[in-house]
């Protein structure tokens, strides 16, 4: 069956997400401190509670920001901090930052990329557990926020990665089929969620250890997106 559709991950898959996110989670992690007037010296815990240094297994990488507020808080507990529910906090932090992080394009003529993937008539989305917020500005610094057909995010509604909510609501609203659908993205959640919505899993890794945890569920690995129209055709 002919692929019609993407759905694409976007931290780690549509840029790079080291220079990205930790500035960002740096900054955040500091402005949670400074917030509740809680010891500077707690910043590096806090970090290494959300996996800063864990690549594609870490909170950071895979979670929403309920997850990452739920790690920074259980330092502050830890400590005898009353934090309660900080997740507002926690999200505001990334929000503010955000200028902070650098967008890295994984590939050159990213836009090119996308530009001849509509040519070809697919339908492009993406699936995130972000907010539409840092999405919609991060897509627009890449230069290919026009090409998606659908963005889906973590909106505090409805179910995010990897329960194959999106997935669903793609083959209802746009009249594809599951094996006419791909995901494509860098963690195990976009594997798991593929596999959730009974569609196929193409992973992103470009060292050895993300690729062989990746390549044990996925269809294929590649290095990064401007290989993705090789195996399109071979999936």
């Amino acid at each position: 069956m002919k692929i019609k559709g993407i759905i694409f991950d976007k931290d780690g898959t549509l840029f790079k997400f080291k220079d990205f996110w930790i500035p960002i989670a740096e900054k955040a992690a500091e402005f949670v401190i400074e917030t509740l007037n809680a010891p500077e010296c707690l910043k590096e815990e806090m970090l290494n509670e959300i996996g800063i240094n864990e690549g594609i297994n870490g909170v950071i990488c895979y979670g929403t920001y309920d997850q990452i507020a739920n790690g920074f808080a259980r330092v502050l507990k830890k400590h005898r901090i009353d934090c309660g529910d900080i997740s507002d906090i926690t999200m505001e932090g990334f929000h503010r930052y955000f200028n902070f992080g650098k967008i890295v394009p994984p590939c050159t003529n990213l836009e090119n990329l996308f530009s001849r993937f509509k040519e070809k008539r697919l339908k492009i989305f993406l699936a995130t557990t972000d907010d539409m917020f840092l999405t919609r500005k991060c897509l627009k610094k890449l230069g290919i926020l026009e090409y998606f057909d659908d963005i889906y995010t973590d909106d505090g509604i409805h179910k995010c990665k990897p329960d194959p909510y999106y997935i669903n609501l793609i083959v209802h609203n746009y009249n594809v089929k599951q094996d006419e659908l791909v995901m494509v993205g860098d963690t195990m959640t976009d594997i798991n969620f593929a596999h959730n919505g009974n569609i196929k899993a193409i992973g992103v890794a470009s060292n050895e250890a993300d690729k062989n945890t990746l390549k044990t569920d996925a269809e294929v690995v590649i290095d990064n997106i401007s290989q993705l129209a090789e195996v399109l055709d071979e999936i």
